[in-house]
């Protein structure tokens, strides 16, 4: 089983929201949105590079944050078309289940803060940064 598919594997037996396996190291999280793509870019910027990611949800700033990250090779169940687009022009090869328009808030009544936080950007850095400031609360 390829690497990629021992992600999705993973994530779909658990209540994992996010699995990333690089060199033979699995590790996964049930936080929700960005939270577990930009702790491991805080911790350590090389933390993602060459990974393979499975994802429940990606929109355009988790998008943003996994080209940054560098990884391989993504699948996620739902993806939005403004992550897909960007995901499309970075070489990363996507793979999904549902196609959107966009993510939706938690509250379901606009979209995702933080892919209306980056929609304009194409920068995977200045996202990264912008993401940062806001999580942070700054």
């Amino acid at each position: 089983m390829d690497l990629l598919a021992q992600a999705i594997k993973s994530l779909t037996e658990s209540n994992a929201t996010f699995v990333m396996i690089k060199n033979e190291r699995t590790l996964s999280s049930e936080k929700r949105g960005v939270a577990p793509i930009l702790e491991l870019l805080r911790e350590d910027k090389d933390a993602l590079e060459g990974a393979y990611v499975a994802d429940k949800v990606i929109g355009k700033a988790a998008a943003l944050l996994l080209i940054y990250g560098r990884i391989t090779s993504l699948y996620t169940k739902v993806i939005s078309s403004h992550a897909l687009g960007v995901l499309n022009n970075s070489g990363i090869a996507v793979r999904y289940d549902k196609l959107v328009p966009y993510v939706i808030n938690r509250d379901g009544t606009d979209m995702c803060p933080m892919e209306k936080l980056v929609l304009a950007m194409e920068s995977p850095e200045e996202a990264y940064e912008a993401l940062v400031k806001k999580t942070s609360g700054q």
